[in-house]
């Protein structure tokens, strides 16, 4: 193989990774505040 093709399939493994990393992290993130808000309803409920 060479360079050219390498670097083709690399950069297509980037493109795909990099949007699918982006949504995990934003779906991490919204449980996370989600699970925030609601320990802090529970906590004002008290």
């Amino acid at each position: 193989m060479d360079w050219d093709s390498i670097l083709f399939w690399v950069m297509i493994l980037l493109w795909v990774i990099t949007p699918a990393f982006i949504f995990y992290e934003e779906i991490m993130e919204r449980r996370a505040l989600r699970r925030e808000r609601e320990e802090d309803e529970l906590v004002t409920e008290d």
